[in-house]
């Protein structure tokens, strides 16, 4: 299995906003033309996840200073469990290295339903060498996350940041 990490482009925009929307729920998304229209060759960075020429899904990704925020990352349900996430996060580490990586998950806590389900998201990146930042952050919508990181820590106020900057867009 090789992944390829290709820009949103013309081509690829409605397929990949179909994972988008099938993979998040509303309260934790920025309205898809606008990540589109912020995305670039920089610092926000929007990519079609493939092996070969087979679109298997999506990722989003935030350059800030010496961090990368994993913003969304989503593997169409036809893909799952099957690697491409492991393969995906990889070449995102290898890729980055010289970067503090970063992503939230959601909180995991019995009182949710889907806690089980949590719990392996968040086992499965502490297996990819992610940590916990031992705090708790909640989105505009009130979604309590928590974040992870690698190659170095990242601060409540890095991520706060992060999140307002969003807030603004919705």
């Amino acid at each position: 299995m090789t992944v390829v990490l290709k820009r949103v482009n013309n081509e690829n925009i409605d397929e990949i906003k179909k994972i988008y929307d099938d993979s998040f729920p509303k309260e934790e998304m920025v309205p898809y033309n606008k990540l589109v229209e912020i995305s670039n060759d920089t610092d926000h960075l929007f990519y079609g996840i493939y092996d070969d020429y087979t679109l298997v899904g999506m990722n989003y990704l935030i350059v800030k200073n010496d961090m990368l925020y994993i913003f969304y990352l989503a593997i169409s349900k036809a893909y799952q469990n099957k690697g491409y996430g492991k393969a995906v996060v990889n070449e995102i580490i290898n890729k980055y290295s010289n970067y503090r990586i970063c992503l939230n998950i959601e909180e995991v806590n019995p009182k949710f339903l889907n806690n089980n389900q949590r719990i392996k998201r968040k086992s499965f990146y502490q297996l990819l060498g992610f940590e916990s930042q031992d705090y708790l952050f909640s989105n505009y919508e009130g979604v309590t996350f928590e974040t992870m990181s690698i190659y170095g820590d990242v601060s409540y106020k890095e991520i706060h940041a992060l999140f307002d900057y969003f807030k603004k867009l919705r």
